[in-house]
């Protein structure tokens, strides 16, 4: 999935958990849950489209791709001050990306980045008999139809983050006479 959708689902992690009122416990949680996330949502990415090279002379590819990019800065703004530890953890695994393959090309050794973290957390949701099931999904990600699925799964999860604002619209207040 893209960064908007593992943004969101950190937010309804961070905000699911703000009842526990142990502060420890409750980072705990939100890191374990984002991280685990963040595999299931991976797993989900074949029925997206999410192209493993980028598609720069494809006009489709560029433009889903900036929009991506806009809605991602969006989240961010909106979002950061309040829900910062939920987003972080959401995206923690692709920390590998931002750490070990700069690295990588680079020719430099970091041993704990010996077993990134991707790998940890698909190795997890292997052992867990579901999600073996998310293999066979069918691979969409060269499919332009899988930008649906993603766009359809973000506007659920922007609706669920403000469920009383849609219930209850806010009301204009009158003018006093």
């Amino acid at each position: 999935m893209q960064a908007p959708t593992h943004f969101l689902v950190g937010i309804l992690i961070e905000k699911s958990a703000q009842k526990i009122e142990t502060p420890g416990l409750r980072r705990i949680l939100i890191i374990l849950t984002g991280v685990i996330s963040h595999g299931i949502l991976d797993k989900l990415a074949r029925l997206t489209y999410h192209p493993p090279d980028a598609l720069i002379k494809d006009w489709f590819w560029v433009v889903y791709h900036l929009s991506i990019a806009f809605l991602s800065i969006y989240i961010l703004r909106k979002y950061w001050g309040k829900y910062k530890f939920g987003i972080v953890s959401a995206i923690l695994p692709d920390f590998d990306w931002i750490v070990a393959h700069p690295a990588r090309l680079m020719g430099l050794d970091i041993p704990f980045w010996q077993q990134p973290l991707h790998n940890f957390v698909y190795n997890l949701l292997e052992a867990i008999p579901f999600f073996n099931l998310l293999n066979s999904l069918p691979n969409w990600t060269l499919e332009r139809k899988g930008v649906v699925l993603e766009l359809v799964l973000l506007g659920l999860i922007f609706v669920s983050l403000s469920p009383k604002r849609l219930l209850y619209p806010i009301k204009r207040r009158q003018p006093a006479p």
